[in-house]
């Protein structure tokens, strides 16, 4: 199990990111800053639509406390991808990627996305498998992981 929290694993990526450009120069393209917010904005979006079905719900939010899961959520953004706020996450890394033009983000944000599905998610599936049975084995055959 992961211990950090996972929106900390990810400004820490996007602090490297940053400081990378200091050593490594930065790639530019035209409608850089322009891509990078509407991917930004998207990943905002898709993490605000899942806290508020888990409040909706009345279950947690929390990565370390999967076991105070009291709903299964299967609707909304949770018909498209199983973990919409790590989805979020990754997609605010690949804006401040394309933003700061860090190359390293290239590495980085599959690195986050293979840490968080080994130490997090794979933990959190556990759990939830055992406590909805199966009814979250259904779930998790017709809605992919990440997208």
């Amino acid at each position: 199990m992961n211990r950090i929290p996972p929106p900390v694993i990810a400004l820490m990526n996007i602090i490297l990111f940053s400081l990378s450009t200091l050593l490594i120069p930065k790639f530019q393209f035209t409608g850089q800053t322009i891509l990078s917010f509407l991917i930004g904005m998207e990943g905002i979006v898709i993490i605000l639509l899942a806290i508020n079905l888990f409040r909706r719900n009345n279950t947690t939010i929390h990565p370390f406390k999967a076991h105070e899961t009291t709903r299964l959520i299967t609707s909304g953004i949770f018909t498209f991808t199983r973990n919409p706020m790590y989805l979020g996450l990754s997609s605010i890394q690949v804006a401040f990627g394309i933003y700061l033009g860090a190359f390293i983000s290239i590495v980085l944000i599959p690195a986050f996305v293979i840490y968080i599905t080994q130490k997090q998610i794979l933990y959190e599936e556990k759990i939830l498998e055992k406590e909805f049975g199966n009814s979250y084995i259904e779930y998790s055959k017709n809605v992919r992981r990440w997208i």
